[in-house]
């Protein structure tokens, strides 16, 4: 900071001394710094190149590489993209246009104006000559990029060809993929969804009785909040969760996984704060939990293993949907209970169970409601699946103490667990006490959890193997 007004003072200095020939002086610095920043970054990029090559000299090649890249486009109508289209399709959707508008150059051009009148008025002019140079190159410069007008013109004729097959843009579950796919289908999944799930229609939407009941409830919770903060967890206008899914690829219907934009809901704020507050409060069995692949790799590195131990892999089916709230309830009150005083426990209950009532949103301008489970993508959604799970934990622990299970880990809603197939052991009968599982089905020799492959040995049961294999 120091520097630049020391710059700007000698500026105005330098300007004073040669009114006449300051302009050209200036123009010869700028070039030389020009010409110096120039040179610098040349080397340093040449630098940057014979590093790169010798690393990839230094490196070995993989004997065999395993296709773990998603598709940037997939097309599951009958509309035909010519190449330059599809190109432009596998940009991604993220991918940028440039496309100054006409608002964009004046508010540039006001905004320099702007500046310069905060100068000396004798600097004023000379500046004014220089900034109309700068931004008649920067409009030149922009408008001769044939690259993105001819994108646009592409991008118009994709559009054009959605719109008049009734299709839309959608995005997949794993990776950055874009799905080309027809709206009646896409609506037909999510449909599916919520009949498969049990949720009913509401006549009625209660954003702003939800609204108001959640503005009395933090009234009365002056133990876990302070009264000062309650006006920073309120929502200013707010609207329902909405409905968004995303496409599960590589199941077989191609299934939905949804996500519910909260944001805007009137519990958003508050159930993240909520969610702090619980964790500081309850204390999890975290025992059977995994972090992430490194932590699960030593596990299973130590794992004293033979022909005799079986693999299972185990997804718990639409985990969040499922979730029973009493039951959740209960426990979260036996948790706190046990750690916290009454009163404590009293109003983090009351508004833990204001806020999972709430679990309802909104596609396509009807509202739906689960008749139970928890609101997806909700702060405190995890913590409240995390809870739930507990439940299951006596069970897991009877297994691995009776020697019938030799490992358990969960990820998630993704269960991996090993036993003794001397034993007789059924997952459904163990452990589908309080969830459902799906077992997975895979195409190809190896199947994943957690980014580590394992193999699979038995095509007949494709979900049991003999032998763990942590690829190095």
């Amino acid at each position: 900071m120091k520097l630049n007004e020391q710059l700007y003072k000698k500026h105005l200095e330098c300007a004073a001394l040669w009114p006449n020939c300051w302009q050209t002086i200036m123009g010869i610095i700028n070039e030389n710094l020009q010409w110096e920043m120039d040179n610098y970054y040349r080397k340093l990029n040449e630098k940057l190149e014979r590093l790169q090559a010798q690393h990839n000299a230094s490196t070995p090649k993989p004997k065999e590489q395993q296709p773990t890249s998603f598709p940037h486009t997939i097309n599951l109508t009958n509309i035909q993209f010519t190449d330059e289209e599809r190109k432009l399709l596998d940009l991604g959707l993220q991918y940028s246009m440039e496309k100054p508008t006409k608002a964009t150059w004046e508010n540039l051009v006001i905004e320099t104006e702007r500046a310069i009148r905060l100068l000396d008025n004798k600097l004023q002019n000379p500046f004014r000559i220089m900034a109309t140079k700068k931004l008649k190159q920067l409009h030149n410069t922009k408008h001769q990029n044939a690259t993105h007008k001819r994108q646009w013109y592409v991008m118009k004729q994709i559009n054009h060809k959605i719109t008049s097959n009734k299709a839309m843009i959608a995005k997949a579950d794993k990776g950055k993929t874009a799905v080309i796919i027809y709206t009646q289908d896409y609506t037909d999944k999510v449909h599916m969804f919520l009949s498969d799930n049990n949720f009913h229609t509401v006549p009625k939407d209660p954003t702003n009785h939800d609204h108001r009941t959640i503005q009395k409830t933090l009234q009365h919770c002056d133990k876990i909040i302070d009264k000062k903060q309650i006006k920073f967890l309120t929502q200013k206008n707010p609207t329902p969760h909405t409905l968004n899914a995303l496409l599960k690829l590589h199941t077989p219907n191609t299934l939905i996984r949804p996500v519910v934009d909260n944001k805007n809901a009137p519990t958003h704020k508050t159930a993240r704060r909520l969610n702090t507050i619980l964790n500081n409060h309850v204390h999890l069995d975290k025992r059977y939990i995994t972090i992430n692949s490194n932590t699960l790799a030593n596990e299973l590195v130590n794992l004293k293993i033979n022909s005799r131990h079986r693999l299972f892999t185990l997804n718990i089916k639409d985990l969040f949907v499922n979730i029973l709230i009493q039951e959740t309830l209960n426990l979260t009150r036996t948790q706190l209970n046990a750690h916290n005083d009454k009163q404590t426990t009293h109003q983090i209950m009351t508004l833990l169970n204001t806020i999972l009532r709430q679990n309802y949103f909104s596609f396509l301008g009807q509202i739906y409601q689960p008749d139970k489970g928890v609101t997806m993508d909700l702060p405190i959604s995890g913590t409240m699946a995390e809870i739930f799970l507990q439940l299951e934990n006596s069970i897991i622990k009877h297994l691995i103490d009776a020697k019938i299970l030799s490992f358990y880990t969960r990820y998630v809603d993704d269960i991996l667990l090993i036993y003794d197939s001397t034993h007789t052991f059924s997952s459904s009968s163990a452990l589908q006490l309080f969830v459902n599982f799906g077992l997975l089905n895979y195409s190809s020799p190896w199947f994943p959890f957690l980014c580590l492959m394992f193999p699979i040995i038995y095509s007949h049961l494709p979900q049991i193997i003999s032998h763990v294999i942590i690829p190095s």
